[in-house]
């Protein structure tokens, strides 16, 4: 059976080679055993990993009185990442391919209660990997590239002299190289899981340096980290990336992606986010995985001892497990995962709960009509101990088919710092023009109310708007 296009090739020149196989009739094509194809790990791909960060760094102080100390010092905590990348599978056995990475992190060291503590809160890479193939589903490879890490300065480099303090940088960014390894498991046809191990090491800096009584002074940082990850990736082959599969309403999307901006008095914020339906469609029953992350600047006015205006630069992501529960005109979804979150002020306010690096549970659910019905209405609400945070919000609106409009309330929270905003909302549905994907642009304005000094990045009283891009494939 196996020489069957061989003997169809060449039957005309063999008549008399007719074997006793063939006694019982002529061949049929449903006796050719199936051919299935080996999986290829070629492709664009993005996804999302949370793991453990240890940093280990090695301070070094000298100053022209001869003077000269050198200390070792850590941080550890929770990192979660966004990756993006393109492999490349050549032949059976081999794999390689690019990628980046942002990371946001928890590495705290220190008391951040009296003003001396330290956070590596954010970082990104970009580099390689090789890998071999062990079999068509399992992939072990090796990657390197090179690495930026920002650390934040909540009082940890200041230099006490006495009754004075020397006040250290800031925020301090680290570069250098990484090397790691590990190993990814094919699970379907897009999802992939993998588990890496990193080793960073970065160039030192200087964190603090002066003149003090005539004394010149320099304190420098050489840092190294060591990151443990596992990560959810979802990846197209190139015929996919220009050809997508239809959505259509006997098969839904796998993925949905979403990105805006929110403005309010004297706060901006960008976020975006990812769901991704592990199932292999999200217009039915199935588990879930979402990622989201928020880029938000804030200022407020502090009271005494600062009296000055604080400027506050805040970053967030998360990873969240749920499942989701599609009934014949609504649906419903509930997730449990856990979120990074970093605030540095400038200059530092103590009086201020929300600062430095927090981590925590997130918890959050969804409720939404169907968006063919006349009413649309949905609600959704989430919590994470990090910073004490909550968010809920309320819409309903009617349908008319090229938009839906209609009014809005929401309400956040930072460690009891309360902001509720009322106003109304506009959804435009419409299909990408280059690809036919459904997707939808959504606007929001209306007026927000705070309480106390407002000292969270839903910003102050006053005016708010925003907009969001969702895109289903």
């Amino acid at each position: 059976m196996k020489k069957l296009f061989a003997a169809v090739a060449c039957g005309w020149a063999l008549p008399t080679v007719v074997t006793p196989a063939l006694a019982d009739g002529p061949f049929s094509l449903k006796d050719t055993p199936v051919q299935v194809q080996a999986p290829t790990w070629s492709g664009v791909y993005f996804g999302v990993g949370a793991g453990y960060g240890h940093n280990h760094s090695k301070n070094n102080y000298r100053d022209s009185d001869g003077e000269t100390s050198s200390r070792n010092e850590s941080a550890s905590g929770g990192i979660v990442s966004l990756i993006y990348g393109i492999d490349r599978q050549i032949g059976s056995r081999f794999v390689v391919g690019a990628f980046a990475d942002i990371s946001t992190s928890e590495l705290n060291r220190g008391d951040f209660d009296i003003g001396n503590g330290m956070t590596v809160d954010r970082s990104w890479a970009i580099g390689a990997r090789a890998g071999l193939l062990v079999n068509d589903r399992t992939l072990v490879y090796a990657t390197a590239g090179y690495t930026q890490a920002h650390f934040s300065n909540e009082g940890w480099w200041d230099i006490d002299v006495g009754p004075t303090t020397l006040p250290g940088r800031g925020g301090q960014t680290f570069g250098g190289y990484f090397v790691g390894g590990g190993i990814e498991r094919q699970l379907n046809e897009s999802f992939y899981l993998r588990g890496e191990a990193r080793y960073s090491d970065f160039s030192g800096k200087v964190t603090n340096s002066g003149s003090f009584e005539d004394v010149n002074y320099v304190d420098r940082e050489v840092p190294s980290i060591v990151t443990v990850q596992a990560a959810l990736v979802y990846k197209l082959d190139r015929e996919k990336v220009l050809r997508p599969d239809p959505v259509t309403e006997d098969r839904g999307p796998k993925v949905i992606t979403y990105s805006g901006i929110d403005a309010a008095h004297d706060s901006v914020a960008y976020y975006g986010g990812t769901i991704f339906g592990l199932s292999g469609d999200l217009y039915k029953n199935g588990v879930l995985l979402r990622t989201q992350g928020i880029i938000a600047d804030y200022d407020y006015r502090a009271g005494e001892p600062i009296d000055r205006t604080v400027d506050a630069d805040d970053r967030s992501l998360d990873v969240m497990l749920g499942y989701q529960w599609v009934f014949s005109n609504w649906s419903a979804a509930a997730y449990l995962g856990y979120e990074v979150r970093s605030v540095h002020l400038s200059p530092r306010d103590l009086d201020n709960d929300v600062r430095g690096g927090a981590d925590g549970f997130k918890v959050a659910v969804e409720l939404e009509t169907e968006s063919d019905g006349p009413f649309y209405g949905s609600l959704e609400g989430s919590y994470s101990t990090a910073f004490n945070s909550f968010f809920a919000e309320a819409r309903a609106g009617y349908n008319f088919k090229r938009f839906i409009v209609g009014p809005a309330s929401s309400v956040y929270s930072d460690e009891g710092d309360v902001a509720t905003r009322v106003g109304a909302f506009t959804t435009i549905p419409f299909n990408l023009p280059w690809n036919g994907l459904p997707a939808k642009l959504t606007f929001d304005v209306g007026h927000q109310f705070v309480s106390s000094d407002s000292e969270s990045r839903a910003g102050g009283e006053g005016i708010y708007g925003g907009s969001m891009l969702r895109i289903d494939f």
